[in-house]
């Protein structure tokens, strides 16, 4: 009888162990995975400023002009160019 009460509570208090070893594991995952979203989630921000800021630097008209009047290129009728409009 105490052989199995005491083999019992053994394997209770290992399963125990592992179950709370496994919880600050996921903890420290979960942490993790915070963070680095939110880091994510700047430098996506980041990058959805610059490129509204190089899409409002670039005009493409002006540098076919430019290209036309300077180095006296001409433009394929296959290549077009193009606006992003937002």
């Amino acid at each position: 009888m105490r052989k199995t009460f005491f083999s019992v509570l053994i394997i209770i208090v290992i399963v125990w162990l592992i179950h709370g070893m496994f919880l600050i594991k996921i903890s420290k995952l979960e942490m993790a995975i915070n963070t680095d979203r939110k880091i994510l989630e700047t430098v996506e921000k980041d990058l959805d400023k610059k490129i509204i800021e190089y899409d409002s630097k670039v005009d493409l008209e002006k540098i076919g002009k430019e290209m036309r009047t300077k180095n006296k290129m001409e433009i394929s009728n296959s290549i077009k160019f193009f606006q992003i409009e937002e």
